[in-house]
């Protein structure tokens, strides 16, 4: 016999426990804060950030790291938060390119997507895990963050010198 799957629905802000609560409340802040006049799209302070050159990006990356960090303590596959760490990543890369980026930053939520993944991919059944359980996969995590968001800027740096040089 074939298994069935339901998919999951994701609990109301009152049955969650409060750090996912904070967690949803972050990642809307982060994509959904401020609607577009005259369109249903939101933005949020993501957005914003990618309009401030060569830094904003890796502030946003950074604070999505967050939920990251929720995924891990609630036990999240790692498969799933490897998929979280690409759609920072990717967040990141491509919201680097001027004008293009930022149009992409308005349009790729990140921080609700993981988020959502976060919600049906959590286990229930066993109790969150202590940051000093996590602590370790936490910092890895960062670290792969940093270090991507350091290459963004040093190709950043470089496209400068590059085009500067052609003059």
């Amino acid at each position: 016999m074939p298994k069935l799957f339901i998919p999951e629905v994701i609990e109301p802000d009152e049955k969650l426990p409060a750090d996912l609560v904070a967690l949803r409340h972050f990642a809307r802040l982060m994509d959904e804060a401020v609607p577009i006049p005259g369109m249903k799209k939101r933005i949020g302070l993501d957005a914003a950030l990618s309009l401030i050159p060569g830094v904003g990006e890796v502030i946003g990356g950074l604070l999505s790291t967050w939920i990251i960090v929720g995924a891990l303590r609630h036990r999240v596959p790692m498969t799933r938060i490897g998929r979280m760490v690409l759609y920072i990543l990717l967040d990141m890369s491509i919201g680097s390119i001027p004008v293009v980026g930022t149009i992409f930053d308005w349009l790729f939520e990140e921080n609700v997507i993981n988020l959502n993944a976060l919600l049906l991919h959590r286990d229930r059944t066993r109790p969150p895990r202590s940051f000093k359980a996590i602590a370790g996969a936490a910092v890895i995590i960062l670290v792969v963050i940093l270090g991507f968001s350091m290459l963004l800027l040093a190709g950043l740096v470089a496209a400068i010198i590059w085009i500067t040089s052609k003059r």
